[in-house]
């Protein structure tokens, strides 16, 4: 009983001494704290990027920076009402006035009328404006004349060549040219006179008409350059090659007196250059 008592004793100081058994597997040690478990998470952690450095602002095109342009202004257009008269070059039914005919094919709304009578000279051109152009007859209203904006005359050779049997001079032409210029003034319509054009190689051709029809052509230049007259145009430097006083094989009808048709062709597009390029 003693040996047992003694066996038992001794087992308790050994328990209270903490020598007891190894604690089973996967028990915790209660030596040890407990690790913090780690928080869940469906992504790996986020890493910030560094910042980019603001870009300066990218600076302004001259075109976006510069201020709009001014736009050019489109000149006026005009309607013209002209009124043709001369001789045969200008008389369809002498096969003349194709210029005329460029003139309303370049300005549709404008209005060019032919007054031209085959075999005219200037003083009878003068003799007929009133009545034939501006309508005036005896009793008639003035209210009722056309409302002509220009005036066109384009004769000088038919005088040339009656410089014998009519006694027709440049001093004449002249007188009349002026007069003409005159009364369409007061009507209201400014004038435009076409110089006489080549007629070297005509059978009609000779030194002394020829003189006389530079005279006339010169006289016509200066009275535009002195505004005597609104306006001029020279036909000869657009109808002739070369030499002043013959027309060019293109521009010439057989006699080398008239112009074809396709010297009115030329006349035409040079007249609508030079003074109707602004119509409508």
């Amino acid at each position: 009983m003693r040996r047992l008592r003694k066996l038992v004793l001794g087992l308790g100081a050994l328990a209270s001494l903490g020598l007891g058994c190894a604690a089973p597997e996967g028990a915790a040690d209660p030596a040890m704290p407990l690790a913090a478990a780690p928080l869940a998470s469906s992504s790996p952690p986020k890493v910030e990027a560094p910042q980019a450095s603001p870009s300066p602002p990218a600076s302004a095109s001259p075109a976006a920076s510069s201020p709009a342009s001014p736009a050019v202004p489109v000149p006026p257009r005009r309607r013209y009402a002209l009124a043709a008269i001369g001789d045969s070059l200008t008389d369809p039914r002498s096969h003349g006035g194709g210029y005329l005919d460029v003139l309303r094919e370049r300005c549709p709304r404008s209005r060019f009328e032919s007054f031209g009578v085959g075999g005219n000279m200037v003083n009878m051109m003068r003799r007929r404006l009133l009545r034939d152009v501006f309508g005036e007859v005896e009793g008639a209203p003035r209210s009722e004349r056309p409302p002509w904006t220009h005036v066109l005359v384009f004769g000088g050779l038919g005088d040339v060549l009656s410089n014998l049997t009519a006694k027709r001079t440049a001093a004449a032409v002249q007188r009349d040219l002026t007069e003409m210029v005159r009364l369409s003034r007061e009507r209201g319509a400014e004038v435009l006179v076409l110089t006489t054009h080549p007629w070297a190689g005509s059978g009609s051709y000779d030194g002394i008409r020829a003189a006389m029809a530079r005279d006339i052509n010169a006289w016509i230049l200066e009275a535009g350059r002195t505004r005597a007259i609104d306006a001029t145009f020279d036909t000869r430097p657009v109808l002739s090659c070369g030499d002043l006083e013959r027309l060019c094989d293109t521009a010439a009808a057989p006699d080398r007196l008239h112009l074809s048709k396709g010297g009115q062709r030329i006349l035409g597009e040079a007249l609508h250059a030079a003074h109707f390029s602004d119509c409508e």
